[in-house]
């Protein structure tokens, strides 16, 4: 099921404040339409109620890997490796914080990808797998 979310956008053409709902997160395994508009960048796809002007939001969203156990965060705004290793260390903190989790986070690799052409790879390979 997809995760969404309600956030303000300020039209690029007409300057109008409106909200839209946006994806947060993506369970592949149940959200397969949504690989296509992954892959080519346009999965936060919204339109100026007023103007009518399509923008592709550029914004973070995970993305669940099932079966694989793989969670991967992709966001195109992480450019170097000291803001990826502040998040992974964040992922660490999270699932040391009971047994469950602690659990959970050794059967899930958790990856942060910023560079779409390795997301498109890796959603590549999974459509190879299991559609």
């Amino acid at each position: 099921m997809t995760g969404t979310s309600t956030t303000e956008v300020t039209c690029v053409k007409c300057k109008r404040v409106y909200e839209t709902e946006v994806i947060d997160h993506i369970d592949l395994s149940e959200d397969r339409e949504l690989i296509r508009k992954i892959k080519s960048g346009k999965a936060n796809r919204v339109q100026c109620p007023k103007c009518k002007k399509v923008m592709y939001l550029d914004r973070s969203f995970v993305i669940n890997f099932e079966p694989q156990n793989l969670i991967v965060l992709f966001d195109p705004h992480l450019k170097n490796k000291a803001d990826i290793d502040n998040i992974m260390r964040s992922y660490e903190s999270i699932i040391s914080f009971n047994e469950i989790f602690v659990e959970v986070g050794a059967e899930t690799e958790f990856k942060v990808i910023s560079d779409l052409k390795k997301l498109k790879s890796l959603i590549t390979n999974y459509a190879k797998l299991y559609m």
